[in-house]
């Protein structure tokens, strides 16, 4: 079935994604250093430097979310093939997927024409629309955007901080005769400082406090549509969206 390679088509550009992502983490893209504060003299951990992710990581997931709508239009197209042959012409055929339930009501009609009663029933359960199947209608939604212009791919959210780093420093001024090993513990920020940019403060630590070159800072690639999709890191937002159209194959293989 064509709309199963069309889904196996997102999983091949997925790993793909991944591999940039990866690629673009060993350019160390995000430089950190510290300052003292002035007033306090508390000791700040900082960005020095940020580098803008490469066009080919936004390009790569518009291929993804293009994949996974073909595979529905395709879904449509044979439940179509299956009930008319050649006998009428299928280039009215979509998979309805639309922004509230009226209109999806309203424009199932135009885009399923010719597609029986049960089939349609089944695509009614899914509900394709926004505040029915959220994931299916961003995928539409994301897909329109991508015809125009790159998805929002912005590679500038804080992910975590090891606080592990400073904890073990504090263990082993206190047990100097102690054989404490490293172990991180990353915590995730209250604010990810989304989008990240050159002077942005990541830390702050105390105002006696010696630079620690052991904490680790991490960061993450994310998806951000406004109303969409904000600040969620891209894999994870893509593969649920994968994940999402996965589950309609046992129901529409039957």
């Amino acid at each position: 079935m064509s709309w199963i390679n069309k889904i196996d088509r997102a999983k091949q550009h997925l790993e793909e994604l991944q591999k940039e992502i990866s690629v673009f983490f060993k350019l160390q893209p995000y430089r950190i250093s510290t300052k003292r504060d002035p007033k306090t003299k508390r000791l700040i951990y900082y960005l020095t430097d940020v580098m803008s992710v490469p066009d080919k990581i936004a390009l790569i997931s518009g291929d993804i979310v293009q994949n996974l709508r073909s595979a529905l239009d395709h879904l449509a197209y044979d439940l179509f093939m299956k009930e008319n042959k050649e006998t009428l012409s299928a280039k009215h055929i979509y998979f309805p997927i639309e922004k509230d339930l009226q209109t999806y009501e309203r424009e199932k009609v135009r885009k399923t024409k010719g597609i029986s009663s049960d089939k349609l029933k089944l695509i009614d359960s899914i509900r394709p629309y926004k505040g029915g199947n959220d994931t299916l209608w961003a995928i539409a939604t994301l897909n329109n955007i991508d015809k125009h212009r790159l998805l929002m791919t912005v590679g500038s959210t804080f992910g975590s901080v090891d606080v592990g780093a400073l904890m073990i420093a504090q263990m082993r001024k206190l047990m100097k005769n102690k054989d404490i090993p490293d172990i991180p513990v990353f915590i995730r920020p209250a604010d990810n400082l989304f989008p990240l940019k050159r002077g942005d403060e990541l830390f702050i630590d105390s105002p006696d406090a010696e630079v620690n070159h052991k904490m680790q800072f991490r960061f993450e690639v994310v998806l951000n549509e406004k109303d969409i999709v904000e600040g969620q890191p891209v894999i994870t937002a893509l593969e649920s969206m994968i994940k999402e159209v996965e589950k309609l194959i046992p129901i529409f293989k039957k």
